[in-house]
């Protein structure tokens, strides 16, 4: 054991670690590690023990977590208590914290009896942790599901809601993201040759395949199931876009296929941009003018603030880019390791 912080952001889709030095001295180690909790719900254990074994173990501990919603688990409080569970059972000699939405540190008994409480709280880990340095900004993180949308001002999270419907209903929480989101998810119809398409509602592409098709990302950062067993390069992705108006690469051009994907990235960059203006209009002329973006979409959250009239300012500039990845790992490892060892929640 070393005087270490681990970060763990538990989500439905990815595990995401981070190691953070008590003392500040360096830079932060990451981990991230695409893990469809849904699907294999039994292999968490095993990978949180790996990871910690890479990462290097540690008496001190901190946790987020998203994956309470995974389906494969009847309700939030099923959720909860998994992932908990997960924990006490990997390191029986380690007293985890678990951060919760009102933006404090709970003991693994305390968040066993309030699931709720520390449900869907990494939003909170990231624009708690952010607020030290951005006093007065709007976090925009984009991650491989969903856009967090996060109001700090003067130095405090001045978020609205602090559950998903909530947060759903003000604007903070826009469940569209840079690989998962299906593109019927996103667009009703798209241009085709001069006409308008309405494209088919099934999941025969994702975000991701637009994304790979536009070079923002690549075959690496497809880090998702493909939506047909295939793989991850740009025709692959292609014929993938081709499919959602029920055609193929056989009967439409590489042309045709580039005008649907710049349709549907516009559409979820304005997806992004109705949320950021929601909360601004919900703050008025208070509203910060800077946003922070974070996640592996951040090109999608600089569109969309640029759309909304905000100055922009990338996450992974101050911090890199695998930390800005997973931005709430490392924020509740930094957030943990700045609190005196084991200090009572």
């Amino acid at each position: 054991m070393t005087d270490a912080v681990l970060g763990w952001d538990v989500g439905g889709v990815n595990l995401k670690a981070a190691r953070v030095e008590r003392d500040g001295g360096a830079e932060p180690l990451v981990i991230e590690q695409p893990f469809a909790i849904w699907r294999e719900p039994e292999r968490l254990p095993a990978l949180l023990s790996e990871i910690a074994s890479c990462l290097g173990r540690s008496s001190m501990m901190a946790v987020t977590m998203t994956a309470e919603l995974a389906d494969c688990l009847a309700t939030k409080r099923e959720g909860g208590t998994f992932v908990l569970n997960a924990f006490r059972d990997v390191f029986p000699d380690v007293e985890p914290r678990i951060y919760g939405v009102d933006g404090r540190f709970h003991s693994l008994d305390a968040a066993r009896e309030q699931p709720h409480l520390v449900a869907a709280a990494n939003w909170m880990a990231s624009a708690t942790f952010l607020a030290r340095t951005f006093s007065d900004a709007l976090v925009v993180d984009v991650g491989s599901t969903t856009t967090d949308i996060i109001p700090i001002r003067g130095g405090r999270v001045a978020a609205c809601g602090r559950t998903d419907p909530e947060r759903l209903c003000c604007g903070e929480l826009v469940y569209t993201g840079a690989l998962r989101t299906p593109v019927c998810a996103i667009v009703s119809a798209v241009p085709l040759r001069g006409r308008r398409c309405r494209v088919a509602s099934e999941l025969f592409a994702i975000a991701a395949d637009v994304h790979r098709w536009l070079g923002r990302i690549d075959d690496q950062a497809y880090t998702c199931d493909t939506p047909d067993g295939r793989g991850r390069s740009r025709p692959e992705a292609g014929a993938r876009i081709a499919r959602m108006v029920c055609a193929d690469v056989e009967t439409l051009t590489d042309r045709d296929i580039r005008t649907i994907a710049g349709y549907v990235t516009r559409a979820q960059v304005r997806q992004i941009a109705r949320g950021i203006r929601q909360v601004m209009d919900r703050i008025g002329r208070d509203c910060p003018r800077l946003a922070v973006l974070a996640g592996q979409g951040a090109f999608l959250g600089m569109a969309a603030a640029e759309e909304a009239g905000l100055e922009t300012r990338d996450l992974a500039l101050d911090i890199g880019s695998a930390v800005a990845r997973s931005t709430p790992a490392a924020a509740v490892a930094h957030l943990l390791a700045a609190q005196p060892p084991w200090a009572s929640v």
